[in-house]
């Protein structure tokens, strides 16, 4: 017959298995806190690069504009506001005419279509688009030789605003951009 200590080294106590548990439910609380925050973080990464694409577009189609003069917020207004239809929720068509570029092969007689629509994954964010533009007046260029043009694309996080048409939101990029009249420079 065995004695009674050689019994008691052969199993696991219950107290033993409760420790364990305990070290082992302590080590995952850190590991889940650290998986869903990266997750959270990543998708404000996502959403802040998407904002700065929707900006940079703006800007882009700006640069491509033929005509100086036409570089003002009323010409620009098919990007302004928001992205998504208030009445459905998804995301609408943004015409790609509105600024017709000097290139032939950006006109919009050579697209598919005269519009295109935004991936369904910019619509949890509910972006807003907002475009300025300024005449810049130095002491070394005329009136209309350079124009400072601002975009700010303004996001939520998930959490959809009170209206879809009002730019207040969560968070904001601003892109600045210096546009020259190359028209009207001397080489």
């Amino acid at each position: 017959m065995k004695s009674l200590k050689a019994a008691r080294r052969q199993g696991i106590s219950f107290v033993e298995v409760l420790v364990a548990v305990l070290v082992v439910a302590a080590s995952a609380v850190p590991v889940v806190y650290m998986v869903t925050s990266s997750r959270t973080d990543t998708s404000k990464a996502i959403n802040y690069l998407r904002a700065v694409e929707l900006a940079n577009e703006v800007i882009e189609w700006a640069q491509g504009v033929k005509n100086f003069d036409e570089l003002e917020s009323a010409g620009f207004s098919t990007y302004v506001g928001t992205l998504a239809d208030d009445s459905t929720g998804s995301i609408t068509p943004v015409s790609v005419g509105a600024a017709v570029p000097e290139n032939s092969n950006w006109a919009t007689g050579n697209f598919a279509s005269n519009d295109f629509k935004y991936s369904e994954q910019y619509g949890n964010a509910f972006f807003f688009r907002e475009v300025e533009f300024e005449d810049v007046i130095a002491g070394h260029f005329n009136d209309g030789m350079m124009k400072k043009m601002t975009v700010r694309v303004k996001w939520n996080e998930g959490v959809p605003p009170s209206s879809l048409y009002n730019s207040e939101r969560d968070r904001q990029v601003e892109l600045s951009v210096l546009l020259l009249n190359d028209a009207n420079m001397n080489y």
